[in-house]
C-alpha cells in the first residue's frame, strides 16, 4: 500500500511523517531527496548552473539567491522543477517497491498529479495565520512566508482533491491522536 502526505508549507507535514517514523514507518520525504539532489549531484548542479548562474558563489550552489529567484518567477520555479521533479519521482517509485506500506511526504503532490501514483492520501491542513507564524519561527521573514504560501495551491484546492484531511491547529498530542486514528483505517 502506498500512501502520500502532503500539505502547504509549514501545515505540520513533516511532523506527521516524523511521528510515522517514530512509529517504525519508512517515509520518503521529497523535500528532503531534493536538498540530497542539491548538494550531491553533479548533473543536478550543471544544470542550475547553466540555467541560473546568478545563483552559484565561487562554484557552489547559493541555496538562498535560488530560492529568491524561483519564488520571485514562476517560469524560474518551473525550470527547477523540470530539473529536480523527474529524478525525486523516479526515486520515489523506486523506493515505492521495496515495502508493502510505504509513505511518502510529497509537498507537491496536487500541483505535479502525483496522487494516481498512491493507493491514499493524507492532507494536513492548518489555518493561515497558524501557517504564517510557523514560517516566521522557522526563520522567513513575513513577506518570505507569504511569498513562499502564494507560489502554492491553495488550501481550498487541495481540500477538494484529498482523501483524508487532518487539521493541525492544535498541539502535538491532538495532531497524534488524529494521525493514529487515521492510520487504524488503513493499516492495521
Amino acid at each position: 500500500m502506498k500512501i502520500a502526505i502532503t500539505g502547504s508549507i509549514g501545515s505540520g507535514k513533516s511532523t506527521v511523517s516524523n511521528y510515522l517514523r517514530e512509529k517504525g514507518y519508512e517515509v520518503f520525504d521529497c523535500d528532503e531527496y531534493n536538498a540530497y539532489l542539491l548538494d550531491n549531484n553533479k548533473t543536478v548542479f550543471n544544470k542550475i548552473k547553466k540555467t541560473f548562474p546568478e545563483a552559484i558563489d565561487d562554484d557552489k550552489l547559493n541555496k538562498k539567491k535560488l530560492a529568491s529567484i524561483i519564488f520571485n518567477n514562476i517560469n524560474d520555479k518551473r525550470k527547477l522543477e523540470g530539473i529536480l521533479h523527474p529524478l525525486i519521482i523516479k526515486e520515489m517509485l523506486k523506493r515505492s517497491k521495496d515495502n508493502d506500506i510505504f509513505f511518502a511526504e510529497v509537498p507537491l503532490l496536487f500541483e505535479t498529479n502525483l496522487e494516481t501514483n498512491f493507493d491514499h492520501n493524507l492532507l494536513v491542513v492548518s489555518d493561515y495565520d497558524v501557517t504564517l507564524k510557523r514560517l516566521i519561527k522557522r526563520g522567513l521573514n513575513k513577506e518570505e512566508a507569504i511569498i513562499r504560501l502564494n507560489n502554492q495551491m491553495t488550501v481550498e484546492n487541495k481540500i477538494l482533491r484529498a482523501e483524508e484531511i487532518i487539521y493541525n491547529n492544535g498541539n502535538l498530542n491532538k495532531l497524534f491522536k488524529e494521525v493514529d486514528k487515521w492510520l487504524k483505517k488503513y493499516v492495521r
